[in-house]
């Protein structure tokens, strides 16, 4: 079995300091680190290499700094390295940053690519699910446990979701994301780093990768950063030194109101219905569980429906199967003018064909936005889709606004969120995914007549499929999603 680990070398959070007056990353003297979600992926393939046999390459992109991420990776035990690295690189979004692997990766028949959920500095889970789609193969995100059937013709895995947990089959060759307990993240001792710090490693640079560098680094990249924002913090930064653990707690009940008060944002009252017109229809990714639509999806077609009021916009919610029970009327009531929807319930959300799927829709019809929710199934889709369209895509924003030119500019938040980036796109339709919990539902609109229409019959996907699915009921979880004010507490209470 050959197995490939992307890494990523990145700073050390706790270290990273803010210039504010110049708003720019103090970097000088900040120590790097492989990424937390990487080190797991790269502990499972060293898993199976003691249960396998199986080789293992760990490959990166970045300066020549990256050299140290190669090193910790030999002192673990991988058997060759490859470093992308060249100016040409520089500025690499998600989607240049996937095409550079890909082009590296494609023709060396690797039997399993390993990487990590997300980076710890951007957070946005798209270059894993983009890999994947530029090499043709199936992904499974999110993974915590994995096997393999006889032969190792395919894998199951195990897959975390937000309301429990999948298990889904896929065939070889494939792509996937560790999250913690895939497996006990490793770590060299010095010697051994030492020990690894001469070994040879291959360079790709700019001159093997000729006649494709128009797709690579900040000319191939289809966002850029905006004008870096600075907000004022909300945090009141009060200390109650109180003995008493009952007076403390009437003391901070006594401030619930004022906090609850502080935290509640309006629901949107003031919003109006418009006709589908070129150039003007929101697209909003929804997800039903149980015939409810989630908590997530509500929040944000309520901000898309606040957006497309601005420029007379037409609301459609997608789904990506028929509509059961309330669904339909819920999401028009709430925002939506019409539901689009796919009708082969056992597509996998993220699959191979559900990607093509939604691709074709976006060719045929150019929404002028596709935004979703920043939960699993949604943001793999879309970054697939990103990656076979060639479209820009922000993950994991925090807001959504259309300037002065029309263009949608999504906001990301950095440093504690006293930061905010604006991220531009050079493409359309714009792809985002909205943080969830950032926003509120707006006042419901129901309607007489719901407006459905089913997009295009999909087939059935061969090399990926969704075995059992195991929703885990957590009454209180869903209050804690939905609740104004929530109070935390460390582990040494009491």
């Amino acid at each position: 079995m050959k197995i490939a680990v992307c890494v990523k070398q990145v700073p050390t959070l706790s270290a990273m300091r803010f210039d504010y007056k110049n708003k720019t990353v103090l970097r000088k003297d900040v120590q790097l680190e492989v990424n937390s979600f990487d080190v797991i992926a790269l502990a499972k393939a060293l898993d199976l290499k003691e249960e396998f046999g199986a080789e293992i390459t760990a490959i990166t992109l970045g300066t020549a700094d990256a050299t140290r991420a190669l090193t910790f990776c030999f002192a673990m035990g991988i058997d060759h390295g490859i470093l992308i690295s060249d100016r040409a690189f520089a500025g690499s979004d998600t989607l240049a940053t996937a095409r550079a692997l890909a082009l590296v990766l494609r023709d060396r028949e690797f039997d399993l690519i390993l990487c990590g959920r997300n980076s710890s500095d951007a957070e946005t889970g798209q270059v894993g699910p983009e890999l994947a789609e530029l090499l043709d193969i199936p992904h499974v995100s999110n993974v915590r446990a994995l096997k393999f059937t006889p032969y190792k013709v395919s894998l199951i895995a195990e897959r975390a979701t937000d309301f429990g947990y999948e298990v889904v089959e896929s065939l070889l060759p494939a792509l996937i994301t560790a999250v913690e307990g895939l497996s006990e993240e490793r770590y060299p001792r010095r010697k051994e780093i030492e020990a690894s710090s001469n070994r040879c490693y291959e360079i790709v640079d700019g001159q093997k990768l000729e006649g494709n560098l128009g797709s690579l680094g900040s000319e191939g990249s289809p966002t850029s950063v905006g004008e870096i924002r600075i907000i004022q913090t909300k945090r009141l930064g009060i200390v109650i030194e109180e003995p008493d653990s009952e007076k403390l707690g009437q003391i901070i009940s006594d401030n619930l109101p004022d906090c609850k008060e502080r935290s509640t944002t309006e629901s949107y009252e003031d919003w109006t219905r418009f006709d589908r017109q070129p150039g003007r229809e929101f697209w909003v990714l929804v997800e039903g569980v149980d015939g409810i639509i989630t908590q997530p999806s509500m929040e944000i077609l309520g901000e898309v429906r606040k957006l497309a009021t601005q420029i007379g916009g037409y609301v459609s919610a997608l789904m990506l199967k028929s509509p059961i029970g309330v669904e339909a009327s819920t999401v028009i009531a709430y925002g939506a003018d019409e539901v689009l929807y796919f009708d082969n319930k056992d597509a996998f959300p993220a699959g191979p064909v559900m990607t093509r799927a939604l691709s074709s829709a976006i060719q045929e019809r150019q929404p002028y936005a596709l935004i979703a929710s920043a939960v699993p199934d949604a943001r793999d889709l879309l970054a697939r889709s990103a990656a076979r369209l060639g479209l820009g895509m922000t993950g994991d924003c925090i807001g959504l606004e259309i300037d002065e030119q029309g263009r949608l500019v999504h906001l990301k938040a950095g440093f504690g969120g006293n930061v905010v980036c604006p991220i531009l796109s050079r493409t359309t339709p714009y792809l985002a995914t909205l943080r969830p919990g950032m926003f509120s539902p707006i006042n419901p609109k129901p309607v007489d007549i719901i407006k459905e229409e089913q997009l295009c019959h999909l087939e059935n996907d061969s090399k990926i499929k969704l075995i059992e699915k195991f929703q885990q009921e957590d009454v209180h979880g869903r209050k804690l999603l939905e609740a104004d004010i929530v109070i935390g507490v460390g582990k040494g209470l009491g």
